[in-house]
């Protein structure tokens, strides 16, 4: 059996092509692109929601990237219209409580 089921992760053929928004994006944007799809099939979905938050710190680990590339990277994914961001506090299920710290909540567009 050459494909083994779970193994692989579905990304828009945009990705691959010399038009539309990914035209323009450096390898490090593609690359996160990859990551947050990933993380957004990992993560989304437990609770019927559309996003995912990660920290930034945790985010530049999970694509091996140093975080200022990073940042640099996901801000071409914001510009181009293809991940949507925001801030939020994240709510510990056991105790009910915010958290201190601030998460960025994506939301895959394209």
């Amino acid at each position: 059996m050459k494909r083994k089921q779970g193994n692989y992760l579905q990304l828009s053929r945009l990705l691959f092509r010399d038009d539309g928004n990914f035209k323009d994006l450096s390898y490090q944007a593609k690359w996160l692109y990859v990551v947050l799809n990933e993380l957004e099939h990992k993560f989304s979905g437990t609770q019927k929601e559309d996003y995912f938050w990660r920290s930034n710190e945790d985010l530049a680990i999970d694509a091996g990237m140093k975080l200022s590339t990073m940042k640099a990277a996901k801000k071409e994914l914001i510009d181009n219209d293809i991940v949507q961001t925001w801030q939020m506090h994240w709510i510990d299920k056991e105790t009910k409580k915010r958290s201190e710290k601030h998460v960025t909540a994506y939301r895959i567009r394209e």
